[in-house]
């Protein structure tokens, strides 16, 4: 499908004029589909933990290539935040469309990230909702934080659950995180919340919650301030699918 848009704008002589953005909505989903493909050996997600709808970066760290001929250089690569909520306010700019007062509130231009190399980041800190409210999750700079434990998505518990998700897949995917044992059961004493140094930890394989108080407390903050502007939220009624 993505070939055939391609091939369009080919066939209009406008590929050199043309953004075409490729990427995806959320992180892949561990349904039975999903199962059946990690036992083939696909890694839906690649080595980030989790899955559609959670809190961890296998929920929603996904692929976005970007190609614009006369505007974005071959096989660069760039490394800033960016989120899905900021190509409303990107292509506003790029057609010269100023966004009224309540339009695109949380998004960012991120035309500069996408035709050069800013020397800083142009956003610097994303709130994200997964399923579970209790979930709601700040990323700052190389930090992630988590106010509630697991990674609040699908609440299948067992391989084979249409919905298996969070530490319960553990017992397929073999991944670890310190708080929870081989077989995806909460360890007695596991810290209330989480935090991730992703520049480190990439993989969410160790919580670091207990050694960083000061950063915890900081981003914690941050979490309040967008849950008073949020106002009361309710998860999915429909994650907890189970085979029956």
């Amino acid at each position: 499908m993505v070939g055939e848009v391609v091939q369009a704008v080919e066939d209009l002589g406008q590929t050199e004029n043309t953004l075409i953005i490729f990427t995806s909505d959320n992180g892949g989903m561990l349904n039975q589909d999903g199962q059946d493909a990690w036992k083939a050996g696909h890694r839906l997600n690649g080595d980030l933990l989790g899955f559609k709808f959670g809190a961890w970066e296998g929920g929603h760290r996904i692929p976005m290539i970007a190609k614009w001929p006369a505007r974005i250089p071959a096989n660069s690569v760039s490394d800033q935040l960016i989120s899905q909520i900021d190509l409303m306010a990107t292509f506003a700019e790029l057609v010269g469309r100023p966004l009224h007062e309540g339009e695109g509130e949380d998004s960012v231009n991120q035309l500069e990230a996408l035709t050069g190399t800013p020397e800083q980041p142009i956003r610097d800190e994303l709130v994200i909702s997964p399923n579970s409210p209790d979930h709601l999750l700040v990323r700052k700079g190389k930090w992630v934080y988590i106010p509630a434990q697991d990674e609040g998505g699908f609440q299948g518990k067992e391989v084979g659950d249409h919905a298996l998700g969070g530490a319960a897949a553990f017992q397929l995917t073999k991944q670890t995180n310190s708080d929870f044992t081989a077989d995806g059961q909460l360890k007695h004493g596991a810290p209330p919340a989480q935090l991730y140094d992703l520049a480190q930890d990439p993989q969410q394989a160790v919580n670091v919650y207990d050694n960083h108080p000061e950063v915890v407390q900081q981003l914690a903050a941050i979490v309040a301030e967008y849950r008073n502007r949020m106002g009361p939220c309710e998860p999915l009624g429909w994650i907890n699918l189970s085979k029956d």
